[in-house]
């Protein structure tokens, strides 16, 4: 009787290897950045990561508390803020061909703890959160 075990392909031992699969792939062409990453330890781009992404994160949540208070660029900044946490990870990861999840992590955390932190300040300060009608 046959088992209804799935099977991929490459699975079976008595299926011949394709010769796609033995070939050896090209080496990438990597420009003088993407050489210069690729050589960092991963302890060392994890570093690089965290800072960054608790740069991006700092500059993010001044965009959003400080700078949108101004009537002039109050719109464009937080306009500014998305568009940084949101598309520049995806940009430098593109371009050094490397992962950024830390950074984004790290990023993330930044931005809440700089909104909270602001948040506290605020409410220390007896700003009205809510305003009233």
């Amino acid at each position: 009787m046959e088992s209804n075990k799935p099977s991929l392909p490459g699975q079976d031992p008595t299926e011949p290897v394709s010769p796609r699969e033995t070939e050896p792939q090209p080496a990438e062409d990597l420009d003088e950045l993407q050489t210069r990453i690729r050589g960092y330890s991963d302890r060392k781009w994890a570093l690089i990561l965290r800072i960054g992404g608790a740069l991006l994160g700092a500059i993010c949540g001044l965009m959003l508390t400080y700078f949108s208070n101004f009537e002039s660029i109050g719109m464009f900044s937080t306009i500014g803020a998305v568009l940084i946490a949101l598309l520049l990870p995806n940009v430098i990861e593109k371009r050094v061909k490397r992962s950024v999840q830390k950074g984004r992590t790290a990023m993330l955390i930044a931005l809440a703890a700089w909104l909270v932190l602001f948040t506290l300040i605020m409410v220390l300060m007896g700003v009205p959160i809510i305003q009233p009608k």
